[in-house]
């Protein structure tokens, strides 16, 4: 089985069409979408369209929780108050409700593989803002949740978010989509191994 992840899209259109281009190029039999569409780019509401006829897995990034609920689940991001009112004001309905239906992870048992899939890891998946902050990479939190039995548990845990491609454990981070010289996951999985490679957005 082969699975194709992607991540932090932050409203570039072009790099969304390739990306999907290239994953359909390679015959993926599941997509899943790490979250952020928003920020940056100045065509998220082209890319939360084409995302949404799309039929893929679309997991909720912290940017979509901020267009979801506003800035305030998040005190680090005052700045982007004026930019998020803007997004939230100009959604139609159908658009808040796809948004609000977005999970916040996925996890699939393939071949006795079992994975998680999440824009990142969680501090309270239950929270107003779950994730760990990206603080948490350079202070080593990110470290000990790597370690945790909750992250253990599986095979493979793909999170996106912190736009770097690394390795810690059994955690592999995909870089943003949408910036400069990315790349996505291609896993493939059967019932002797599992494994992945990164593919660079063209």
């Amino acid at each position: 089985m082969k699975i194709a992840v992607f991540s932090d899209i932050h409203g570039n259109l072009k790099a969304l069409k390739t990306v999907l281009r290239q994953i359909g190029e390679r015959n993926a039999d599941l997509t899943v979408f790490l979250g952020d569409i928003f920020q940056r780019g100045n065509e998220e509401f082209e890319c939360l369209e084409l995302l949404k006829e799309s039929g893929i897995i679309c997991l909720k990034g912290n940017c979509e929780l901020y267009a979801e609920h506003g800035v305030d689940v998040d005190p680090d991001v005052e700045h982007l108050r004026e930019y998020y009112d803007g997004i939230r004001s100009r959604l139609t309905a159908e658009q808040t409700e796809f948004i609000s239906n977005m999970p916040l992870f996925y996890e699939t048992e393939c071949c006795g593989h079992k994975m998680r899939f999440s824009h990142f890891l969680f501090l309270d998946v239950d929270a107003p803002y779950p994730f760990l902050p990206l603080s948490s990479l350079k202070n080593g939190d990110f470290d000990k949740a790597c370690l945790s039995a909750e992250v253990k548990k599986y095979d493979l845990a793909a999170v996106g978010h912190s736009h770097q491609n690394f390795v810690n454990e059994n955690v592999v981070s995909v870089s943003a989509a949408g910036l400069e010289g990315a790349s996505w996951l291609l896993i493939e999985a059967d019932e002797e191994s599992l494994s992945y490679e990164r593919i660079s957005i063209e």
